[in-house]
């Protein structure tokens, strides 16, 4: 299990760079410079209630969680380099060896643990399933509602990735029936993610990446509600992904 967003952090060797191209934090309505002693600022809901998800789900699915410990708005660890969203605006302002050294510093990191990780495991267990959570906003840039609390978002050409997200769909359906799960909603499991880097990488074994999107109507909300739901979801989780039998050496 992975989460992309959810650090506070700066990386140390960054720091003195960033501040002095004049990088000005602006989350929550708060303007200061990242040298300041206030420079692990809060991030925005939606990052602190993707990382907290995740840490629920990982620990009553019993899945390790690589959670990126750095700030969302440096860098989105799970776009591709050349993707247009790579950096937030501030960020492509500023001159490329900057934005050189967030990528080797933060992005490349991240990606690397995840890549050997998954590795690792094929190396012992004949699949892998990686589970990427995050959330997404209740209305969407247009104004429109985004329907749905659960989004499963995979490759339907990929057999094993559809099979799986229809077990977890039908166990959370008889678990919990008024939690709406919906398939490749709000987006497409095909659209530039980690997990669709990650199958690319390893295409030619049994790895599932699917990412388990949240609905932040419910999600930002701090109620017992909402733990009900996240140990709802970990133990379908766990329920249709049963251990694997480690291979033979």
């Amino acid at each position: 299990m992975t989460c992309d967003s959810g650090g506070d952090r700066i990386p140390e060797s960054l720091r003195e760079p960033l501040a002095h191209a004049g990088w000005r934090n602006t989350f929550a309505g708060v303007d200061a410079v990242i040298s300041s002693p206030a420079s692990r600022l809060s991030l925005p809901l939606v990052d602190r209630d993707a990382h907290f998800a995740s840490r629920i789900i990982a620990e009553h699915a019993g899945c390790e969680l690589i959670a990126n410990p750095f700030r969302a708005d440096l860098v989105d660890v799970g776009r591709s380099v050349h993707h247009r969203n790579l950096f937030a605006p501030a960020i492509r302002k500023l001159p490329a060896k900057i934005r050189k050294s967030i990528l080797s510093e933060i992005r490349t990191p991240y990606r690397d643990a995840v890549r050997r990780r998954v590795s690792g495991m094929l190396l012992e267990f004949p699949y892998v399933v990686h589970l990427s959570i995050r959330t997404f906003a209740a209305r969407s840039a247009s104004g429109q509602w985004q329907r749905g609390d659960v989004g499963l978002l995979y490759d339907p050409g990929r057999a094993d990735e559809l099979d799986w997200c229809l077990d977890l769909s039908d166990e959370l359906y008889f678990a919990m029936p008024d939690l709406r799960v919906r398939r490749n909603h709000p987006g497409r499991g095909t659209n530039d993610s980690l997990t669709k880097a990650m199958r690319k990488h390893f295409y030619d074994v049994h790895y599932l990446g699917v990412e388990v999107v949240l609905n932040r109507a419910w999600a930002a909300r701090p109620v017992r509600r909402r733990r009900e739901v996240l140990r709802v979801l970990a133990n379908a989780i766990r329920e249709v992904t049963p251990e694997a039998t480690p291979q033979a050496a």
